[in-house]
């Protein structure tokens, strides 16, 4: 039973918004829950084709109308992302957004297998093109957004509302001191003589340049490998920032998807890699490719202070054995896979320095936080 059910009264006001659209009227055949039970996804069942839209549509429903996760700021967020996002040819099209009701409507992209279901699986060749059109597929999106900042403000600022609460990824120079008494706490390695280098990547990231419209959470269950390449859904964190945010997803993977953990072989990381690079390429968005490897830095370091800023919960005694394992183990593989890219760059010393003295002490600390080692998706364990 879906925890966000479509209600009758939300269905009514989609059924006369599809009227409207389609100019006659529209009516409701099937419907379908979409998704795991907390998804507040629908899919209707139309009796009549729409033009450009075919006999079903998506429904996303906001979970809450109170702060939280899934509250107005996130189902606002996701109708603009839409919007900037159309000409990509990634995303599913915002047909109407209620803001009241807390309903979007949005073309069905189809019934695909998302690409955590192709990773879980058991054919490496299809999982492998599902993350290479991944790769394509963020690059679509950041090299058709480049630069359109005022447009994405105003679409947002039609909301009256607001837009930026809880929004992921965003780091303070008072998270980065939430991250010092941490580590002071916990008796880890200082984090101090990386400040400056944090609160100068904090400030890129605030203000990139170039800047585009950014998923922020384009982790496996959020993309659809269809017949036409990956398409990209639930835009509710999306915002306009740093490119290799998104980007990191493609390298770790995944920043901050946790169920369930696992890698991806390296020889494939690197041609995701560059699958993202060639979309940019080809779309001629030459300052991106400037310094691209400074952008997959900077959007590394980001997504993994994320993770860090969760010491003390990492830290905490009486976790589940799995949970531990995969909180402290996620940390310290994914500062190995930083450390490197940083090494390539030639940037972020200090950061760099800090995170790797922080993971070797975590080893010494929690043996398990490398014992057993990390998994490799199914997809890819011969095993």
């Amino acid at each position: 039973m879906p925890v966000h059910p479509l209600t009758d009264d939300g269905r009514d006001l989609i059924i006369a918004a599809l009227s409207r659209i389609a100019g006659r009227p529209i009516a409701v055949i099937d419907q379908q829950h979409v998704g795991h039970d907390h998804a507040p996804v629908t899919r209707l069942r139309l009796d009549q084709d729409l033009a450009g839209v075919g006999d079903s549509v998506m429904i996303k429903t906001r979970r809450t109308d109170g702060a939280g996760h899934g509250g107005p700021p996130f189902l606002r967020r996701e109708a603009a992302g839409l919007l900037t996002a159309a000409d990509s040819g990634v995303t599913p099209r915002l047909l109407h957004f209620d803001d009241r009701a807390g309903l979007a409507i949005q073309t069905d992209v189809g019934t695909w297998p998302t690409l955590q279901e192709l990773l879980l699986g058991s054919d490496p060749d299809a999982a492998a093109a599902g993350m290479i059109a991944t790769g394509e597929a963020l690059g679509r999106l950041h090299a058709t957004t480049i630069d359109r900042e005022d447009e994405h403000r105003r679409t947002l600022q039609g909301f009256a509302a607001d837009t930026d609460s809880d929004a992921g990824y965003v780091h303070t120079g008072e998270h980065w001191q939430q991250l010092e008494a941490a580590c002071r706490d916990l008796d880890l390695p200082a984090a101090e003589p990386a400040r400056a280098e944090a609160l100068a990547l904090f400030a890129r990231a605030a203000d990139p340049q170039p800047g585009t419209l950014i998923h922020v959470d384009p982790n496996p269950t959020n993309v659809l490998i269809t017949a036409d390449g990956a398409r990209l859904v639930d835009f509710e964190g999306c915002r306009f920032g740093h490119p290799g945010i998104d980007a990191a997803f493609l390298i770790y993977p995944f920043p901050h998807h946790s169920h369930p953990w696992g890698l991806l072989p390296g020889p494939l990381v690197d041609e995701v890699e560059d699958s993202y690079r060639r979309t940019l390429a080809a779309a001629g968005t030459d300052r991106m490719l400037a310094d691209d490897t400074g952008m997959l830095t900077d959007g590394a370091a980001i997504t993994l202070i994320g993770r860090v800023r969760r010491l003390r919960l990492i830290a905490a005694s009486g976790q589940q054995p799995l949970e531990s394992w995969r909180r402290r183990g996620q940390v310290v593989q994914q500062v190995a896979t930083f450390a490197r890219l940083a090494e390539r760059s030639r940037t972020l010393p200090e950061l760099t320095e800090w995170l790797t003295r922080l993971a070797a002490a975590m080893v010494r600390r929690w043996p398990d936080a490398t014992d057993p080692p990390a998994p490799l998706y199914p997809a890819f364990d011969s095993r």
